[in-house]
């Protein structure tokens, strides 16, 4: 039989389709519409996402239930700061006897005697 037509396997069909997406998706990683891409893909914040203030407050409340002094005064806890329109500008360090910290967990605290003058740093 003599064939004229140029035959193609199916793999190497599969794998050209392949290769053209891999170099799309580099193409899009370089250019920056890869993070694009994945913000229009995932949810602007999750359900179960918290806020860098609690994440401080749950810990907080955790070091005075186990009555740990050393840990609620001297872990540092690193906030980050917003401006209006949500964009992070940058961050600070908190501890647990700041106000901003200990506004949900503080009666837990008083009641293991962890008050306000606990915690004496220079």
């Amino acid at each position: 039989m003599n064939k004229k037509a140029v035959e193609l396997n199916i793999t190497t069909i599969i794998v050209v389709i392949l290769a053209i997406l891999v170099l799309v998706i580099l193409a899009l990683y370089f250019t920056g519409g890869m993070k694009q891409l994945w913000q229009k893909i995932t949810p602007a914040a999750s359900a179960y996402d918290q806020t860098d203030l609690e994440q401080a407050r749950n810990a907080c409340t955790l070091y005075c239930s186990l009555n740990d002094k050393t840990s609620f005064c001297t872990h540092e806890f690193s906030v980050r700061t917003k401006n209006d329109k949500g964009e992070i500008t940058g961050t600070e360090t908190k501890f647990c006897d700041d106000k901003d910290v200990k506004a949900t967990g503080e009666q837990e605290c008083k009641a293991v005697g962890f008050g306000a003058d606990i915690c004496e740093r220079t």
